[in-house]
């Protein structure tokens, strides 16, 4: 029983410990692919991978509003080329800050 209990522990710490330490006011440099029928729809899923992996209700937020209430995203820096996959993939890469 005790070994249990100790394994509990021990799988909670590794499940709660990393979210602690990035809810931790900070900055950090995100990338992401997308790929669409056009540069448009390419930028756009690349913006989602951006913010989801950030804060899930920062991406929830965005996509009904369009606003990052609690954060500072760089403007997107992208490199698309046409031809690839569905038809323009593109690479980004932006900072997101925590204020």
């Amino acid at each position: 029983m005790r070994a249990i209990i100790q394994l509990g522990i021990a799988i909670m710490g590794v499940l709660v410990l990393p979210l602690r330490v990035d809810a931790a006011p900070r900055c950090v440099a995100k990338s992401s692919n997308g790929t669409g029928p056009n540069e448009k729809v390419a930028k756009f899923q690349v913006y989602e991978g951006l913010l989801k992996p950030v804060d899930l209700g920062l991406w929830s937020q965005w996509m009904i509003d369009g606003s990052t209430p609690g954060y500072r995203v760089s403007k997107p820096v992208y490199v698309c080329r046409k031809g690839a996959g569905l038809g323009v993939s593109c690479r980004g890469r932006a900072t997101i800050c925590k204020i």
